[in-house]
């Protein structure tokens, strides 16, 4: 995985129209469509509490819809809310930020994964999965095999049948289908060999994937992936596919495609299409794209209960505004429009705002771990083509000195309010791969140290100006990249800059768009270049990883890109030293390792390295995120962690919120 958009930034109407070798994307876990309504100003529930929703009871009652007893499945989900059992009714409002913002959408109204995670966060090896769209899950051969039951019973959105032939249309006519993805298929669904999984179909109700070695992750991704399709709806979806429909090119272009290969993201995604059926508790009327509001409406036929047997969820219908300023969201949460809301609007510089309006909102203040590890970090280009400057950014002394130099706290109560404290890049305390001496290395605000390993590291001599020269008599400077609409990190390096020049460093900063930041960075032309950092991804190997040890060609390139091409092994790159090789190969390792414990050693082992090895100068852990939930709103924690596989608010069961009379 490469370092890009939030995860609440996702699909915009381009993207859906490009997406044809990008069936990663599309969900099964989807959220609603978009379109014109009228305001809808319901908000409180107080529905009588029956065995269903009485608008579904009227449409039984009027011959349109089954009983609750045959739209269920025959051993529903029970689903023990936070707090306590709540009452039909009402609508949940709250708001995205324009129409790309869909990332809230499937984490608030679409998370129903094949598995998923227990709703309190204790990392990754410690949460448990749980059962979700299946009824219980098996690991068989050390982590080879996973075999999943279907619950008895379970039905689409339209009614029809779930069965083992949608996982198997899902995944053999759609995940390893080549033509879908030229550029390769996942890797979520490979063998080491590259060889996809072996799909068997065992019963009516049963699935196995079978994989030539063990797949660590695999249970972490399915229950932490929203966009990741495991389970689609065959008998909807295969008039759009050539094996079940020899007009499906024909299907494609009448509707304004090219062919089924660029139709079939666009029709498997519930955001650009209402007509798919859905597994999720609350469905969209429109496609993606149209609109000021983003509606959804209960599920006639969803599969979970509270434990009085009641089906859930307990909320009609879902409203979401689309806003295109954050400014508008803080207003409309103050002004007490918005029911419950997490991301984007939950910064430093907001909450003096949102905390003074909690009264006159009648909301309260949700407190949210971050997921980043680090504020911001510098990375010096070790890898770059030209060898002086090379060497310059190697010497790990002169990196020392630079993070010395650095006034941590000033910035922490200049930029961040006072939040947070001196860090490197590093597990954020509280992770279960916390390393105390790696977070807080070097970051002593010490002139005298600064000094002392500048000088070591060869840079005794100054310049009338008062820089350091190298020993060849160039100036001891450089230039570092930030992107430009990232204000706080702008902010922060004009005071970074300020500290290093007290010790005889120049550096210049190069405030730039994040497209270019990207080209000059992948380029590794880049001299140093700052980023935000997250956390070391122990299960699944794909996320934070090149933070840490240079696995990723993009995300490595701050620091070590042409490291990282070779540990792609396709040709490129160039060997990195010794103890950095030692480092990948315990990487490997920890990805081969299905035992958790065994790969949290390994885990502990690879940090040490790169304790080490120093790549990245870091500043302070992030401050505290929050969120906020109406006073009158049940069964919302009172925390959350944004942990980006816990996708937040997602495992705390939504379909359980209620308004309270």
């Amino acid at each position: 995985m490469t370092p890009g958009p939030t995860p609440n930034r996702h699909l915009g109407r381009r993207d859906v129209l490009r997406a044809g070798a990008g069936l990663l994307v599309v969900a099964t876990a989807s959220g609603c469509g978009f379109f014109e309504t009228d305001p809808d100003d319901s908000r409180g529930g107080g529905g009588a509490k029956g065995k269903e929703a009485p608008s579904l009871k009227k449409q039984v009652e009027a011959g349109k819809l089954p009983k609750v007893e045959e739209r269920l499945p025959a051993k529903p989900l029970e689903v023990k809310p936070l707090e306590e059992t709540g009452v039909y009714g009402g609508t949940w409002h709250s708001a995205m930020i324009t129409q790309e913002d869909t990332g809230w959408l499937r984490y608030a109204v679409g998370y129903e994964p094949l598995v998923r995670w227990a709703p309190e966060w204790q990392g990754v090896t410690k949460t448990e999965i749980l059962p979700n769209v299946c009824e219980k899950y098996e690991v068989l051969g050390g982590g080879k095999e996973f075999v999943f039951h279907l619950r008895k019973g379970l039905r689409w959105s339209d009614g029809e049948p779930v069965t083992v032939e949608d996982l198997d249309f899902t995944f053999n006519d759609c995940n390893v289908n080549e033509e879908l993805h030229q550029h390769g298929v996942y890797e979520l669904w490979l063998s080491a060999s590259g060889k996809p999984a072996r799909f068997e179909a065992v019963d009516d109700l049963t699935v196995k994937y079978v994989f030539e070695e063990p797949k660590p992750g695999f249970l972490e991704e399915l229950a932490g992936t929203t966009g990741l399709q495991v389970i689609l709806p065959k008998h909807y979806l295969k008039q759009f596919h050539p094996k079940y429909n020899k007009d499906a090119d024909k299907v494609a272009k009448a509707a304004g495609l090219t062919n089924w290969i660029d139709y079939m993201p666009l029709v498997s995604e519930m955001f650009a299409n209402p007509k798919l059926p859905t597994l999720n508790a609350w469905l969209p009327r429109n496609e993606v794209t149209k609109g000021s509001q983003v509606v959804c409406e209960r599920n006639p036929y969803y599969w979970k209960v509270d434990p009085d047997g009641s089906q859930l969820p307990y909320i009609d219908k879902v409203i979401v505004d689309i806003l295109q300023e954050v400014e508008v969201e803080v207003l409309k949460i103050s002004n007490g429009d918005l029911d419950m809301q997490l991301y984007q609007f939950g910064t430093v510089r907001n909450k003096p705002v949102i905390v003074r309006n909690r009264t006159k909102g009648g909301y309260r203040v949700i407190d949210v771990e971050p997921d980043a590890a680090n504020t911001m970090i510098i990375g010096l280009n070790q890898t770059h083509p030209d060898k002086k400057k090379r060497a310059l950014y190697a010497n790990k002394d002169f990196r020392i000195g630079l993070s010395y130099a650095i006034n941590r706290q000033k910035i922490i109560d200049t930029v961040f309010a006072g939040q947070g404290r001196p860090w490197q890049a590093a597990p954020n305390p509280g992770n279960e791969l916390l390393n105390e001496e790696l977070g807080t290395q070097y970051t002593e605000f010490s002139v005298a140290k600064a000094n002392e390993h500048l000088d070591k590291a060869g840079f005794t001599r100054r310049g009338g100006d008062g820089i350091r020269l190298t020993p060849d008599g160039d100036p001891v400077a450089f230039t570092v990249l930030v992107v430009s609409d990232r204000a706080d990190q702008v902010d922060a390096m004009d005071m970074i800059r300020t500290d290093w020049l007290k010790v005889g460093v120049e550096a210049t900063i190069s405030r730039v768009a994040e497209t270019l930041y990207w080209e000059r960075v992948e380029a590794g032309r880049s001299e140093a270049a700052t980023w935000d950092c997250n956390n070391f991804d122990l299960r699944t190997g794909t996320g934070g990883n090149h933070y840490y040890l240079p696995t990723n060609p993009r995300g490595g390139s701050r620091y070590g890109g042409e490291w990282a091409k070779w540990y792609m092994q396709d040709g490129r790159g160039e060997e990195p030293p010794a103890r950095i090789k030692e480092q990948l190969e315990l990487f490997d390792r920890m990805r081969a390792t299905f035992d958790s414990d065994e790969a949290l050693r390994i885990a502990q082992q690879i940090l040490e390295i790169t304790k080490e090895e120093f790549y990245y100068i870091g500043i302070s852990t992030p401050p505290k995120d929050y969120g906020i939930a109406k006073t009158n709103l049940g069964n919302v924690p009172k925390e959350f962690n944004s942990n980006g596989l816990h996708q937040m608010p997602g495992p705390s069961n939504p379909s359980t919120y209620y308004f309270r009379a």
